[in-house]
């Protein structure tokens, strides 16, 4: 039965893989209306066509999301507007766990499912209302409030598979950031996380912890507010709206009362001077680093919420330790925390559903 679901996989993505190439014509809509449906400016729509879009897994990622993916008859796929690319990835999962895949695009931003339909025709059903029947599996992506919601409006023998709202974090130890050149490195890395869909998807780092010496965390805050001002350039910040306006300039006067506020183009990074209550940012470009002692210890009471931790250092040792400390997060290179493999769920932390 593998071999059926990779195979299903395989046709998917082959179909799906148009989307990413400049002569053809979906490729054109998607860079033409995308900005429009997602408040993304054009070059961070078309960094994420060329750069996020899964479209060539390894066969041994194909076998981990198929493990990952509980089989049944019929699956639906519930989709969120944060992340337009990751449409992809809940079509096929579902793709991999059933035959009969019906799928509702969100209302916000319903294109990207609508490419995806045409590119792959007959593949899967797109519907107006998710209809499950016991047994049924039911992937949902969306805020922790609309997903309990949902849950309470399904027969209860229905799967459920809840992926709600979460962040990722930058671990840094001040070994790593000894002078200019290593603290810039390691800026442009983090920058390359930052941009991509203005921080709205759930592998966006929001917090740098820095682990050690102050002096390294304020090094970092300015290479990383001069490395932002340069991509800008390349990939403006899209639309914010009014009221994600007023959440930025809330927590900007908030971190210059209590920490350092550094201009970054249209965003901020702000430092932390005096120890604070873990304060996560507003999307927009706002990153927040904090210094800590023991950056495991200081993110634990907040697993519930991390979906990934870049990292910088280059030592195994590292990315083992967080990986023991934070079991269903996933550990990423600084500069790939966008770009996931396909071998399941971006969101790790409801692997088996959830039937009640």
């Amino acid at each position: 039965m593998t071999s059926q679901r990779i195979a299903r996989l395989q046709r998917f993505l082959d179909s799906a893989r148009v989307l990413c190439q400049p002569g053809h014509p979906l490729f054109r809509r998607a860079r033409a209306e995308l900005p429009g449906a997602t408040g993304l400016s054009p070059e961070n729509v078309v960094w994420a066509l060329e750069n996020a879009l899964e479209i060539q897994p390894s066969a041994w990622d194909l076998d981990l999301l198929c493990s990952r993916t509980p089989e049944c008859r019929r699956a639906h796929v519930l989709l969120s507007a944060n992340v337009f690319v990751a449409s992809l990835r809940a079509i096929a999962i579902a793709i991999a766990a059933a035959p009969q895949v019906c799928v509702r695009a969100s209302r916000r931003e319903p294109l990207m499912a609508e490419l995806l339909a045409q590119a792959a025709p007959e593949q899967f059903q797109l519907v107006d209302e998710l209809q499950a029947n016991p047994g049924d599996h039911y992937w949902a992506y969306g805020n922790d409030v609309s997903l309990r919601q949902i849950r309470l409006s399904l027969n209860r023998d229905v799967v459920f598979h809840a992926h709600g709202s979460g962040y990722g974090i930058v671990v840094i130890t001040d070994t790593e950031i000894d002078d200019e050149q290593s603290s810039r490195q390691i800026a442009r890395a983090l920058v390359e996380d930052v941009v991509p869909f203005d921080q709205r998807g759930c592998l966006s780092p929001r917090i740098v912890l820095v682990q050690g010496s102050s002096e390294a965390a304020r090094l970092l805050q300015r290479t990383v507010a001069d490395e932002m001002k340069k991509r800008e350039a390349q990939i403006p910040l899209g639309d914010i709206s009014r009221e994600e306006r007023a959440q930025i300039a809330r927590y900007r006067d908030t971190l210059c009362m209590a920490g350092e506020v550094l201009d970054a183009g249209s965003g901020w990074v702000s430092l932390e001077t005096q120890i604070l209550p873990w304060i996560l940012p507003p999307i927009g470009r706002i990153l927040h680093i904090r210094p800590t002692k023991n950056a495991i210890e200081d993110a634990l009471a907040h697993a519930a919420k991390l979906t990934t931790i870049g990292v910088g250092s280059t030592e195994a040792s590292t990315a083992s330790r967080l990986q023991t400390a934070f079991p269903n997060v996933r550990i990423a290179k600084l500069g790939q925390m966008q770009r996931p493999k396909l071998d399941g769920p971006v969101d790790l932390r409801n692997l088996q559903g959830e039937i009640t």
